[in-house]
């Protein structure tokens, strides 16, 4: 991942965490967009996206997650619904009056998203007018659970245990962290990513996404995602009646920094999705249309919001 640039300014939270927002465009924008990244990562993942993005009319906002890249941690105990909150103010601080807003979010970031529709879904459709979610869940990722099978309950105890040697043990699992994969960039300190971990294993909002239903939703997952199984992709095309499912060949989980280009022009299309016509986002597509197949980026087939 490229260096972390310096924020342009920063949004002070009411615990005492300070989000570091990057805001690039003009001062008069007809579109905002404003993009979420994943655990452990930082805003600097969206650089190339900022670099060859084609609409200047456009203006894009990065925020590093609390916690993440220069923002701090706060107070609070970390949860998916306070992501969902921080995002939130973002919107405020940065799409003022009725500037139509595009969120794109991967991994934990396009968590935060979902849980910002299940938490606040007056926005959806008012304030937010598309969507894109790249290799993220709606919920279900911890495999510790009575309905996983014998040798998946085992993986995720283990997940659970090393959580926990990083929680209590931070010191050792740090260097630990540093022989077996050591990263360029800055990451959260090991025992405050063992927490997020555990928050991303609680994150269920599979019930509570009708909101999303009124405007276009864009799902963009790899096919060789080992992190966040494709399955959760089919799961939420099947769970927003508005959305459409785009698959990357080859792809992983590192979605925007591997495949960046196939990222971009799913992400032109959800700018497209998120523009006036005024009431475009908020026509529900109608079951013929969602029979209808198209071709997605990388010359496979595009699923319907009905996938199975």
């Amino acid at each position: 991942m490229a260096p972390l640039p310096t924020p342009h300014t920063e949004l002070h939270r009411p615990d005492g965490a300070r989000l570091a927002l990057y805001v690039d465009g003009p001062s008069d924008p007809d579109l905002v967009l404003v993009m979420a990244h994943g655990w452990q990562a930082a805003a600097s993942v969206w650089n190339e996206h900022v670099r060859h993005f084609p609409r200047p009319r456009t203006r894009i906002v990065r925020y590093d997650q609390r916690g993440h890249g220069n923002s701090t941690g706060g107070r609070a105990l970390p949860s998916i619904p306070l992501l969902a909150d921080d995002l939130k103010a973002v919107i405020a601080a940065t799409a003022p009056g009725r500037l139509p807003v595009l969120l794109a979010g991967h991994s934990m970031g396009g968590m935060a998203v979902l849980a910002l529709a299940a938490q606040h879904p007056h926005l959806i459709g008012d304030k937010v007018t598309a969507v894109l979610l790249a290799a993220t869940t709606s919920g279900g990722l911890d495999l510790w659970g009575p309905q996983h099978p014998p040798l998946k309950r085992l993986i995720g105890l283990t997940r659970h245990v090393m959580a926990a040697a990083c929680i209590h043990a931070p010191l050792p699992a740090h260097r630990i962290r540093e022989l077996v994969r050591p990263r360029p960039y800055a990451q959260p300190p090991i025992d405050h990513a063992a927490r997020w971990f555990k928050a991303l294993m609680r994150h269920d909002v599979a019930e509570r996404l009708d909101a999303l239903g009124r405007i276009p939703v864009h799902i963009l997952v790899g096919e060789n995602d080992q992190t966040i199984p494709p399955i959760h992709a089919l799961r939420l095309a099947a769970q927003i009646s508005t959305s459409q499912l785009h698959v990357v060949a080859g792809g992983g989980h590192r979605l925007p920094t591997q495949h960046p280009e196939e990222f971009l022009t799913v992400l032109e299309r959800a700018c497209a999705d998120a523009l006036p016509p005024a009431g475009r986002w908020h026509r529900r597509i109608s079951r013929r249309e969602r029979a209808r197949p198209s071709t997605s980026v990388t010359g496979a087939r595009t699923a319907d919001s009905r996938a199975s």
